[in-house]
């Protein structure tokens, strides 16, 4: 009886043993460069510019993954995905890491065989309506016909809304951004449903005439937005997320681009630890001691970041709102660095 228990036992021990996996970390490095899964043209989040260089807030952090584990912004392959392909292009493994202002849920997190590292953009639904039509607040809305891509949060939200409300609206599903526009503009539809943020920048750069549209009030959804990487690589996903922690952590310790050098040189231990003033940072990692401080010297911490491409120094002038740190009214906040 005591032979069988030790065998079974035995055998429990070596089927719950230590499970492999492939190291994204030493893929990129032998390919030396990442791969970026990101939007089709999602104007200040992930777009292609007249000169040709993708750029936006989700571009900025790839660019600053990549300056992470290969030392250079510019070791980087753009992949654009719609919202039917984004997860199967990372579940085999034709990108590294996807940042397509894709939503953190439970269904996708537990089910897809992915995990979201962190939080880099808290958005909501938004709806934007031709002014015509007479509304402010799409709780008012009555009879329409609602455009939406398909494959994404927001179609299940306006479903279920729809469903039970009872309300005379008619849904029309699209597979491309360009083709929803289009449809929208013309006028084959009253109402567009997307992240607010989205629909912010079609607004800004893609409406004939901005006066003739309105975003109205809703607050029918959560979208958290993030980075999101494959499950079977831990050491990828902790990469990934002390990333936006350590952007967000810069922020809130005043770290910029403009004195990240000065203040790794302060009789501060948390920030010389962070900036790889003292040895350590990054050795659990595989990564250089360095790493944190050479992103935010080529990328700057996460409100440059956001500034720049979505903020007051873009287009799209978005307000922090619920993207501000934590200390002045928003959602912000890094797990301590130290």
């Amino acid at each position: 009886m005591r032979l069988f228990l030790l065998v079974v036992l035995g055998g429990i021990f070596f089927f719950k043993g230590p499970v492999s996996y492939a190291s994204t970390l030493d893929d990129v490095r032998e390919r030396d460069y990442l791969i970026c899964g990101v939007d089709e043209q999602n104007y200040g989040f992930a777009y292609v510019n007249e000169r040709g260089r993708w750029v936006g807030f989700e571009v900025d952090f790839c660019r600053a993954l990549a300056v992470a584990v290969l030392g250079s912004a510019e070791k980087v392959q753009f992949i654009s995905l719609n919202a039917q392909t984004r997860f199967s292009a990372l579940s085999a493994q034709q990108i590294d890491i996807l940042l397509r202002s894709t939503t953190w849920t439970y269904t996708r997190d537990i089910s897809y065989g992915v995990d979201y590292p962190g939080v880099t953009y808290y958005d909501q639904l938004g709806v934007l309506a031709h002014k015509s039509i007479g509304y402010t607040e799409f709780s008012d809305v009555e009879q329409a016909i609602l455009c939406v891509a398909n494959g994404t949060t927001t179609l299940e939200t306006v479903q279920e809304y729809v469903n039970n409300s009872g309300r005379e609206i008619k849904i029309k599903v699209f597979n491309s951004r360009e083709g929803l526009s289009n449809f929208f503009f013309s006028g084959q539809c009253d109402l567009y449903a997307a992240d607010r943020s989205a629909l912010q920048a079609i607004l800004t750069f893609s409406a004939p005439n901005p006066n003739d549209y309105i975003l109205l009030q809703t607050t029918l959804s959560k979208e958290p937005l993030g980075p999101v990487v494959r499950d079977d690589d831990r050491e990828w996903y902790d990469i990934v997320k002390w990333l936006v922690y350590g952007l967000i952590e810069a922020e809130e310790r005043g770290v910029t681009s403009r004195n990240v050098e000065e203040m790794r040189r302060l009789n501060n231990h948390a920030v010389r630890f962070m900036l790889g003033g003292k040895s350590g940072f990054g050795k659990a990692l595989r990564l250089p001691d360095s790493w944190l401080y050479d992103v935010i010297y080529s990328q700057g911490n996460y409100g440059e970041i956001f500034e720049r491409n979505l903020g007051s120094g873009s287009q799209l002038q978005i307000e922090r709102g619920l993207n501000n740190l934590w200390q002045k009214g928003g959602l912000m906040y890094a797990m301590p660095i130290r």
